[in-house]
């Protein structure tokens, strides 16, 4: 399959998927793609989102704070429908920047990890293992269970997943709620499930794709897309430690609301 065959398979899923289920949108791989004894398609490698600008927000924006600027986004229709009063909140998460749990060196969550750094994936038929190199943690998807933990909260939550032909299905239950989708105040509660996509369609690309349900916070169910390319490279120190410096660089109000690029 040529890379402009997957474009036009991309395109077409991505112009359905307001519209239909996620079944109807099947990405196949390609010859290219190595595959495991089992004859699934080998997701291992060093992978890398050349998304930037998501860092700082998911949603459409221009450049700031020197992060590259999206006229799309990742979101699919550039809009996150919150409730109103999850709107207002956003707002008050961008005027504290300092609450944001990451520049305390918590952990991203999910999906947010995904589009921060590199991460190298290691893939047995019982489990996929996510090494993330920031905050050098790391995500483990059990393949060989149907049933979430019970008693159980955690930032990257509890993954289980399963193959739906050449895609990865992950399923994310037990979020604890207190990640922030990114550097704009965008965020999801404990009640929020996350359903991911993973697809190698060629040698050098994963297609990413995130159903996000919460009903403490959202309208309705929305999506998020990307896609990872594959790196020659290694996985870096990068650390976050007690007495970290970025808070000085957060000054209060220093992204007030009616400051945001968005508005």
């Amino acid at each position: 399959m040529s890379r402009f065959s997957i474009l036009i398979q991309v395109a077409a899923c991505a112009a359905a998927l307001n519209t239909l289920p996620s079944a109807f949108c099947q990405l196949k791989s390609d010859s290219s793609v190595p595959r495991t004894r089992e004859g699934k398609p080998d997701l291992s490698g060093m992978w890398n989102a050349p998304i930037g600008g998501a860092i700082y927000d998911i949603e459409p924006h221009v450049a700031v704070f020197g992060i590259q600027p999206s006229d799309k986004g990742i979101v699919v229709g550039g809009k996150i429908p919150y409730q109103p009063w999850a709107q207002e909140q956003v707002a008050k998460n961008l005027a504290h920047p300092a609450d944001d749990p990451e520049v305390h060196c918590m952990m991203p969550g999910v999906p947010h990890h995904l589009y921060i750094g590199p991460l190298l994936l290691v893939q047995t038929p019982k489990v996929i293992t996510f090494l993330h190199e920031y905050r050098h943690s790391y995500r483990v998807i059990y393949m060989d269970r149907r049933e979430h933990l019970e008693d159980y909260s955690a930032w990257e939550g509890d993954s289980i997943g399963h193959w739906d032909g050449d895609t990865l299905v992950v399923d994310v239950a037990n979020l604890n709620g207190k990640a922030r989708l990114d550097m704009a105040g965008n965020f999801y509660s404990d009640a929020a499930r996350i359903v991911e996509r993973y697809t190698r369609t060629n040698l050098n690309t994963i297609q990413y794709e995130a159903t996000i349900e919460d009903p403490k916070v959202y309208t309705r169910p929305w999506k998020m897309a990307f896609h990872f390319e594959l790196q020659h490279d290694m996985i870096y120190e990068e650390e976050c430690l007690e007495g970290e410096r970025d808070l000085q660089h957060y000054p209060a109000g220093a992204a007030l609301p009616d400051q945001h690029p968005r508005q």
